[in-house]
């Protein structure tokens, strides 16, 4: 319940961003980009399934826009609308662009989740409520917009926890970005 608050929350703070955040000059604005995507959750197991909608913003890169890697600090969320395992995440996401439009990325940080610890009714044994997220992507990029394919992992590695268990998350979908 608290994971999906914290989502909504997070929707209206972008919702009502006033428009001094991402003015036209490039320097003036904080935000570099809006991701918002649907993903195929834990396609490696059955113990859960469904979609989950993801929420993400990203912050102007850390060293600026004139470097080959663009490293730019990243929060975001997840809710499953299956009745699944939400989270809430932050780290940072590092893109590089080639061929003009196209571009891959990554992303290392900290999640957050709601299943129960040690395992929820469905089997589901993440060890620990703090997990590691590590994902990818590729995607095309025009003007504004980008489209692309991600795929996610969430898991304690056997590092965080003392847990013998970790059945990890690992999801596929598509996103869209809005870059300003």
């Amino acid at each position: 319940m608290f994971l999906r608050t914290y989502v909504f929350i997070l929707i209206f703070v972008i919702a009502t961003i006033p428009d001094r955040l991402h003015a036209q000059s490039e320097s003036s604005g904080i935000l570099d980009s809006v991701v918002l995507g649907v993903l195929a959750h834990e396609i490696a197991r059955d113990d859960e399934g469904g979609v989950d909608g993801i929420l993400e913003l990203r912050l102007k890169p850390l060293f600026g826009r004139d470097r080959a890697v663009e490293i730019l600090p990243t929060i975001g969320g997840t809710v499953n609308f299956s009745g699944g395992t939400n989270t809430i995440y932050a780290g940072a996401t590092a893109r590089y662009r080639f061929a003009n439009s196209f571009f891959v990325e990554g992303f290392l940080g900290l999640t957050l989740h709601d299943a129960d610890v040690p395992a929820d009714s469905g089997g589901l044994d993440l060890g620990c409520r703090l997990l590691f997220r590590e994902g990818a992507g590729l995607g095309y990029r025009q003007q504004n917009h980008a489209l692309g394919i991600y795929l996610s992992h969430i898991s304690h590695g056997g590092m965080i926890c003392d847990q013998d268990q970790n059945d990890g998350i690992t999801s596929v979908g598509l996103r869209y970005s809005y870059h300003f």
